[in-house]
């Protein structure tokens, strides 16, 4: 199974994320976002940070979790590298970011992320495959 894919929109990028689990589907919507952002095999996970979101439902949820991490990006300069989210019902959730501080001789910005959007937007559970699936579009 993919973890996530990219796909074309107009101005905007598309981030299908994919997991067996709710919890999964955010960690790798994290990553799929990151990647967005820079090209992740030259971030290593070696700092940790603690979130921790609150949303309406799971959908809510989902949204601000991937604006909260375009917040942390802007706020902190730490690129995500992995992620460990807990989701405690579908309107609350904590993680733990792993990455790195940005460092302009290591890492390069591929796009500047302004937000994650309502539009197009779709999070379901596929029966026949068991899986998780979230569709965004990233506002770039």
């Amino acid at each position: 199974m993919n973890r996530f894919e990219l796909i074309e929109h107009t101005a905007d990028i598309g981030l299908v994320a994919y997991g067996s689990t709710k919890e999964e589907l955010f960690e790798n919507a994290g990553e799929g976002l990151f990647s967005i952002i820079t090209d992740l095999n030259k971030v290593s996970p070696v700092e940790e940070s603690d979130i921790s979101i609150t949303g309406e439902d799971l959908d809510d949820l989902y949204i601000r979790w991937l604006n909260e991490l375009i917040y942390f990006w802007e706020v902190n300069r730490i690129l995500g590298r992995k992620f460990k989210v807990i989701i405690k019902d579908d309107t609350s959730l904590k993680a733990i970011i792993y990455g790195e501080r940005f460092d302009h001789n290591k890492h390069t910005i591929e796009h500047g992320v302004k937000a994650v959007t309502y539009y197009d937007f779709k999070i379901e559970y596929d029966h026949n495959r068991k899986i998780w699936i979230a569709k965004v579009i990233i506002d770039v």
